[in-house]
């Protein structure tokens, strides 16, 4: 007779005893996850230029103490955005992560991107998906020996809400890994916004664009979707397809979760505060759906954010269907369970740690 698994534990600290971090942490035997020597890439948002729902950098000192005194070797780290902005390259990332504080000399750990100055460091890795038999994650994050998974669990406009799941899947691809999630077509191109100048050819590796007269002219057959034209356009006149629908969009970036962590230890924390309508990719102050609920912790990427999001439910109804209606955000837990990243069916511990 088959027996049934036990549920993992979703530990639970309300958000006005969120100085108890450190307890919260030894209540969920946070230790067991990191081994002496371990690299742990502490995964983290560091937030948009002018955006305020970034988690911030005092929240995390002591999850940050608490790998120092095991004498591993934590360092923080994300992976650039598919467009053009202040976060598509390294240089500019670390400019705006140091803007919100997040600094080696304050939290004396270091700052990786963790796929390389422009987007492309990466290694492939094979997953059983629906979408995908392998995924390409960032090769800061993939070599890693653990991870400290830190997300803000807030609204999202294709995903309905965003956490663990989603900081694991779209947060640890590289930039080809973020488009092959976000569309199957290759950048469109607008002449209209062209001005000659060629700056996407100089970064085209496969010979796919070409100047005629003062505009650029698109192959798409020699085109692979790298999206370094993307970013290194001036005007946007190359831009992301954004031909995938909300439900694709989920299931492939839960199979990009998967090969996140394939094979590796890890320790999720779920910041369920200031919990906004919108992504933290926005760049601007929005004003909360409902109160702020806590800090989940758990070994179970697919457990906290059910969890995160029944104690958002519960606090101040159904705020991300309100927001985005239409968007039904549990499929991307619906699919990374069916892969087997994780088990929507938690015990929550609440109490006195």
């Amino acid at each position: 007779m088959t027996s049934t698994p036990p549920k993992p534990k979703v530990f639970f600290l309300p958000w006005d005893r969120r100085s108890e971090l450190i307890d919260l942490l030894e209540a969920c035997d946070a230790r067991s996850s990191f081994q002496r020597n371990d690299l742990v890439a502490v995964k983290i948002h560091f937030g948009e230029r002018g955006g305020d729902g970034h988690i911030k950098p005092e929240w995390i000192r002591p999850a940050l103490k608490m790998l120092w005194k095991m004498k591993t070797q934590p360092f923080l780290t994300d992976t650039g955005t598919i467009y053009h902005g202040a976060r598509s390259n390294a240089a500019s990332h670390l400019m705006v992560a140091a803007e919100h504080g997040f600094t080696q000399s304050k939290l004396q750990t270091p700052i990786i991107i963790a796929d390389g100055l422009m987007g492309d460091d990466y290694d492939e890795i094979p997953i059983p998906g629906k979408h995908f038999q392998s995924v390409k994650i960032a090769t800061g994050i993939r070599r890693a020996d653990a991870m400290l998974v830190l997300s803000h669990f807030k609204g999202h406009l294709l995903c309905g809400f965003g956490g663990a799941v989603k900081n694991l899947g779209m947060g640890c691809g590289a930039r080809l890994g973020k488009f092959e999630m976000h569309s199957s077509s290759s950048p469109t191109l607008t002449v209209e916004k062209c001005i000659g100048c060629g700056a996407c050819i100089t970064k085209c590796a496969h010979d796919a664009l070409t100047l005629v007269g003062d505009t650029i002219r698109k192959d798409d057959d020699a085109c692979v979707g790298c999206g370094e034209c993307i970013v290194a356009c001036p005007t946007a006149a190359l831009a992301v397809t954004w031909n995938e629908g909300a439900a694709a969009v989920q299931e492939r970036l839960a199979e990009y979760a998967l090969g996140a962590v394939a094979d590796k230890r890890a320790l999720y924390l779920n910041f369920v505060n200031h919990i906004t309508p919108n992504c933290d990719c926005m760049g601007m102050k929005e004003k909360p759906l409902c109160a702020d609920v806590g800090i989940l912790a758990s070994l179970d990427p697919v457990a906290i954010d059910q969890a995160s999001l029944d104690l958002v439910i519960k606090t101040g109804g159904d705020v991300f269907q309100e927001a985005h209606p239409g968007i039904d955000g549990t499929v991307q837990l619906a699919h990374a369970e069916k892969i087997g990243l994780g088990n929507r069916n938690y015990e929550l511990v609440t109490g006195d740690w």
